[in-house]
């Protein structure tokens, strides 16, 4: 899947614009990825299609960030303006998605890093 039928999916499972969808997208890898070590981050991007790898910061200080998930959705309302349902929806597709792209194996291995209501954001949908 590319990033555009990524943003797709989000929007499809957030009920956002695939604009909306794609800054969504975007804000909350950018913020995941200060969460987790310089090793995760570099496993992250591995698993990510090209055109979503550079939204995670993968060549920082090697210090990760410490916060639950109330300032993961600060944040992500702060770069994205959406209201707080519309940003809590799109974190939320968000992480369903790429539960689902890269699957859940190595979702669960970057999960391992951040609090378990992280993971628990992720929904687990019925196979179509």
């Amino acid at each position: 899947m590319g990033d555009k039928q990524f943003f797709r999916k989000v929007a499809e499972l957030s009920g956002l614009t695939v604009e909306e969808a794609a800054d969504t997208t975007r804000a909350t890898l950018e913020c995941l990825g200060s969460r987790l070590s310089n090793g995760e981050r570099r496993y992250l991007v591995e698993h990510l299609h090209e055109g979503l790898r550079d939204a995670v910061p993968v060549d920082g200080n090697g210090r990760m960030q410490c916060f639950g998930l109330p300032e993961l959705l600060r944040r992500v309302h702060e770069r994205t303006g959406l209201n707080e349902r519309d940003t809590e929806s799109g974190v939320r597709g968000v992480l369903t998605a790429l539960r689902e792209d890269m699957g859940a194996e190595a979702f669960d291995h970057v999960m391992q890093q951040v609090p378990n209501e992280f993971r628990a954001m992720a929904r687990v949908r019925a196979a179509a």
